[in-house]
This record gives C-alpha cells, sequence and structure tokens, in this order.
C-alpha cells in the first residue's frame, strides 16, 4: 500500500521546474491535494528515471500543463481542492493533446466519477500503477 512505501522523500525535491527538463525523458504531472500521496508518487517515480513535476490543486496542473505540454502521462486524483481531475482531463482534450491522463480516487463511487477516463480506486498497490505507466510508456 502506498502508506508502506517511500517515506523518505524530501518535499524539497518533489517540485522540479518544468522548463528545466529534458524534452526526451519520461515526464510525469502527478497532482493531489494529499501531501503524503503526492511524495510517494513523487519518489517513487524519480526513483525510476522520471522527472515528476507535482502539483496540489487544479489551478497548479493547469500551470504546469500550459507550461509543458509534452508529458509522458498526467496522474491525478479526482477531488482537488479547486475542481476534478474531470476539468483536468477536458482541458487534455480540448487542447487535442494526446496525453494519457490516469485519474485516482478514495470515493466508493470511482467507477461513476472517472467515467471514460482510465482510473485507480485508492488505495491500489504502487506496482500496479507501475505497470500502468510502462504500458502507456510501450504505446
Amino acid at each position: 500500500m502506498l502508506s508502506n512505501a517511500m517515506s523518505e522523500s524530501q518535499p524539497s525535491n518533489a517540485r522540479l521546474r518544468v522548463g528545466a527538463q529534458a524534452d526526451g525523458w519520461p515526464t510525469l504531472l502527478v497532482v493531489d491535494s494529499d501531501a503524503q500521496m503526492m511524495q510517494t508518487l513523487v519518489c517513487f517515480f524519480e526513483k525510476r528515471g522520471f522527472h515528476v513535476a507535482a502539483g496540489n490543486s487544479l489551478a497548479e496542473a493547469k500551470g504546469f500543463f500550459h507550461r509543458r505540454k509534452n508529458w509522458t502521462l498526467i496522474i491525478c486524483d479526482y477531488h482537488l481542492s479547486d475542481g476534478t481531475g474531470g476539468e483536468l482531463c477536458d482541458l487534455v482534450r480540448e487542447q487535442g493533446m494526446e496525453t494519457p491522463v490516469l485519474l485516482m480516487s478514495g470515493s466508493p463511487h470511482c467507477a461513476t466519477l472517472c467515467a471514460g477516463n482510465d482510473y485507480l480506486s485508492k488505495p491500489f498497490q504502487l506496482e500496479k500503477l507501475e505497470a500502468y505507466v510502462q504500458s502507456v510508456r510501450r504505446n
């Protein structure tokens, strides 16, 4: 479970300047208002060679998205303090981008909330998330 994963990461390492990322390297945008979840995901993927930008709100996610169009994957919690991950999915589609978006939700209504989008129900095993990311990278 996520609570057992890599708690040693530093919050100061969690937020990278998007402009500093190399264009050819896999890049993830992680958005979650739960600081522990975000820190766990950032650390997990940075240790696997990904460049990770992290935000805790829809507004912050939109800012990252507008500064960099070429993301390997966007991973976003459905419930954010200022909107939903569904709204971020809509923005990606409206921009005509091919960037895959994976939603996460701890809601018992996750399947309904995330209908039409790829999603994981919280809690989940990090290996399940990693398998999804690897399948996206192969496509």
